[in-house]
């Protein structure tokens, strides 16, 4: 939580005091509406007791998906009465953002009560959006917008009972856009557009929000009009619904522009103010701040239970942004230490990678049992065939194909259904083959630098494994070791430590052949920074 000072029951007395002077004089200059005076009526309730703060921010996706319904579940178990939602955002993936509406509209997955649509933005402020939740329930869900809440952001943001802006807060824009195959973005078809009006047609059913904003923040294709019957209240009715409103109000002309005018017309989705919001109902209130509106809604600061991240879960989302490069260098480390003689240090880096990998992969539920289990089957068959049992590269493929399995399944989220005609197990997909692919790719490209750049690098050769081309027996540098015999110190499987003179080289057997402790080895080239070597005879006489 941000440091908030404290508020005396003097200061609240003081501001109510403050605020009521300042709505007498606004009215006696015409200056305030009827939502305003609904939602500032709203702060009369009781004090909530407990409350809970969840932060939004940034782009919707599964991790905030899946931080909100943990931090809702822990409101739930704490016995939280009311939830502040802190809203930052410009949108994001579709198929979260319904998870979270969902979420936040149906508490503990308990179907909330039906509300009666409200005939007025004044009603639609004061009936269903600062309303005490329906006994179904479990908390009263507020939503705080101090800058943006756009695209996905709106959509959540009206699942909540009240929704508190700031002056300077901008909301709406619920289109839905997707990247087609050419890379061309455009407006999702009318099949998928559907879906979200209907979401949006339940907040407006459940939590009172005027229904024909609300939809054309979505309804691109539709005209929303502003609907002035004959000594009636203003009231927006959205083009699929003017019909049958019509038919139910014979008084209103609606060739009459007094009573029937476009408000917004086609090819156009509704983005509002916090002004703008408030004066249509389509917001409680206005809150210049957290502590402003803690205090409209007599909730001690004191009592904020923090239900953002802790360490271990921004750990976690840290961790997960980077998670293919951390799988990526796991790989490669592990390579290096498959070619080099002993346990060292790649060993120790790629156990620190894989152990980081893993921890964000199974914190975020997006690795289980099977995958890890594939990862490891991969490569113990890539070890196989590199150290006991040379296979002609039938155990390195398989051991390539689990790990190429793993890769992708471990950036597969656990609750996508295997169903692949469903666009949203195809877009999952293809988000975790794309990074997989991109650990792949680093290892890839750590290779391709061995092969590349290490031959011509002496210093981080000798490094990494030993020098290709090293002084002879006469020390002169330059000198190859190539046709120069030696012994296996230990036993080459088929990596190992040779002597070749009295000097200690890594070496590997050719052919992935294994060569015993002790045996002559002859050196047939230098690769890949190591010494590549086969079983030899030592020449009468001559010391190894």
């Amino acid at each position: 939580m941000r440091p908030r000072a404290g508020l005396s029951p003097v200061h609240v007395a003081g501001f109510f005091g403050a605020l009521a002077l300042a709505t007498i004089a606004a009215l006696a200059a015409g200056r305030v509406d009827g939502p305003m005076q609904g939602a500032t009526g709203a702060a009369d309730a009781p004090p909530p007791g407990p409350v809970g703060y969840v932060r939004i921010e940034g782009v919707i996706d599964r991790l905030q998906a899946r931080y909100l319904t943990r931090a809702l579940a822990d409101a739930r178990a704490a016995g939280l009465r009311t939830i502040v939602v802190h809203l930052d955002t410009d949108g994001g993936q579709v198929h979260y953002a319904r998870e979270m509406f969902k979420a936040v509209l149906h508490p503990g997955k308990e179907p909330a009560a039906r509300a009666p649509e409200p005939t007025s933005p004044a009603a639609a402020a004061s009936q269903g959006s600062d309303a005490e939740p329906a006994a179904g329930n479990t908390s009263r869900m507020i939503a705080f917008i101090d800058f943006r809440a756009l695209s996905a952001g709106a959509m959540i943001a009206y699942a909540h009972h009240a929704i508190y802006v700031s002056e300077g807060a901008s909301i709406g824009d619920i289109g839905v856009i997707y990247r087609g195959p050419d890379g061309k973005i455009e407006y999702a078809p009318e099949k998928i557009e559907t879906v979200i009006r209907t979401l949006l047609a339940q907040a407006a059913e459940q939590r009172g929000w005027p229904r024909g904003p609300l939809l054309k923040m979505t309804a691109r294709n539709q005209s929303l009009y502003r609907v002035t019957p004959p000594g009636g209240e203003t009231t927006y009715v959205i083009e699929d619904d003017l019909a049958a409103w019509l038919a139910d109000h014979p008084e209103v002309d609606r060739d009459d522009p007094t009573q029937v005018l476009v408000y917004r017309g086609h090819d156009r989705l509704l983005t509002l103010t916090g002004r703008e919001a408030v004066a249509l109902g389509m917001a409680t209130g206005l809150a210049d701040g957290l502590p402003a509106l803690y205090a409209h809604l007599g909730i001690d600061p004191d009592e904020v239970v923090d239900l953002r991240p802790g360490l271990a879960e921004r750990t976690a989302s840290w961790l997960a942004g980077i998670a293919p490069l951390l799988m990526g260098l796991a790989l490669l480390l592990l390579f290096f230490e498959l070619n080099t003689p002993g346990v060292g240090i790649w060993a120790i880096l790629a156990a620190v990678s894989g152990s980081l990998f893993l921890f964000a992969q199974y914190y975020l539920d997006l690795v289980q049992h099977f995958e890890a289990a594939l990862l490891v089957l991969g490569i113990a068959l890539i070890a196989v065939e590199l150290l006991l049992l040379p296979a002609g590269g039938l155990f390195a493929i398989g051991g390539a194909l689990c790990l190429l399995a793993g890769a992708v399944l471990a950036f597969l989220p656990n609750e996508i259904d295997l169903a692949p005609s469903d666009p949203d197990f195809q877009d999952a997909l293809f988000d975790a083959a794309l990074q997989g692919g991109l650990a792949l790719a680093v290892t890839g490209a750590g290779l391709l630098l061995l092969f590349k750049v290490l031959p011509h690098a002496a210093r981080l050769r000798s490094r990494l494994t030993v020098e290709a081309e090293i002084a002879g027996t006469s020390g002169a540098p330059g000198q190859s070791l190539v046709g120069r015999v030696g012994r296996a110190e230990g036993m080459l499987r088929p990596a190992g430590t040779v002597v070749i003179g009295r000097v200690h080289r890594s070496a590997r057997a050719e052919h992935g052949t294994w060569i015993a402790a002790g045996e002559p080895v002859e050196v047939v080239r230098a690769e890949l920074g190591e010494l590549v070597v086969r079983a030899a005879r030592l020449p009468p006489g001559e010391p190894p």
